[in-house]
């Protein structure tokens, strides 16, 4: 008899929570979707998207426990209706509950989304269900000296920004943080943050050879002018700085140097021309 009621109890705590919990809305897994370290009071469901100018962003938002038949996941920026056309699957069609999913997918951000809100909405009958997300998303500009440009030996500084970013946000900082090391192989204690801008300094020679940096899009500065971009800077591919130059420059003087000899030669034996 006991044997019976196990199984039985477990089936009616099932339907209990089904019944009970109904419809639940998640996001799907991404390392640079980040809760917040000190949510207010109602904002604990708005998560934080850190991200670079450039990056493709892919959003998964899944809604389990979906009475039949199921409706379409909206999306939404700062409250305007997105049009994701053909995105939403079905992972489990059940006869009386589903779970689907569905994708929201920007290709290149750009910086114009800094800040902006990202909300999943589900929504049957009376019952809507919603999450959010703020955009973080860092521009670069890069800062340096014409004689560094120039020469191609010293250092530049590489400075990112996200005004959202501008408050402190423990949780925020550490990925934003973790994602700089990663494009910069360095290590976060080396990136200093102040105010929302995160800035790093690294050999000329090294920020050429790259390719992460440089393909992302950026602002350059030199000498406190804007320019045109760092690939100005006629690095050697070495990394090491001004040895083309450099070797360009001995090469002239050597010619200056021999012809100065030659006339020389000439003026003191003008019989032998």
């Amino acid at each position: 008899m006991t044997s019976l009621r196990v199984p039985m109890l477990s089936m009616l705590v099932s339907l209990y929570s089904v019944s009970v919990l109904g419809v639940q809305i998640f996001w799907g897994d991404n390392p640079d979707l980040v809760d917040q370290s000190n949510p207010r009071q109602g904002k604990e469901d708005i998560k934080l998207m850190v991200s670079l100018v450039g990056d493709n962003i892919d959003l998964q938002c899944l809604v389990v426990q979906a009475r039949q038949p199921v409706r379409n996941i909206n999306w939404k920026i700062n409250g305007g209706l997105v049009n994701t056309p053909d995105s939403q699957t079905v992972i489990s069609n059940g006869k009386v509950f589903a779970e689907i999913e569905d994708h929201f997918k920007i290709d290149n951000i750009t910086e114009d989304k800094d800040g902006s809100k990202v909300s999943c909405e589900y929504s049957k009958g009376h019952n809507a269900h919603r999450m959010a997300a703020v955009f973080h998303v860092l521009k670069l500009e890069i800062v340096t000296s014409g004689y560094v440009c120039d020469n191609c030996n010293g250092d530049v500084k590489l400075v990112f920004e996200s005004k959202a970013s501008s408050s402190a946000e423990a949780n925020v900082e550490k990925r934003i943080k973790s994602r700089i090391a990663d494009m910069t192989n360095t290590k976060s204690d080396e990136i200093t943050a102040i105010n929302g801008k995160y800035s790093v300094v690294l050999p000329i020679g090294t920020v050429k050879e790259n390719q992460a940096i440089l393909a992302m899009e950026h602002k350059f500065l030199k000498d406190g002018f804007v320019s045109g971009s760092l690939t100005e800077c006629l690095c050697e591919s070495s990394g090491k700085g001004g040895g083309a130059r450099i070797g360009i420059f001995l090469g002239i003087l050597f010619v200056m140097a021999v012809g100065s000899i030659v006339n020389v030669n000439h003026f003191l034996n003008p019989q032998d021309s």
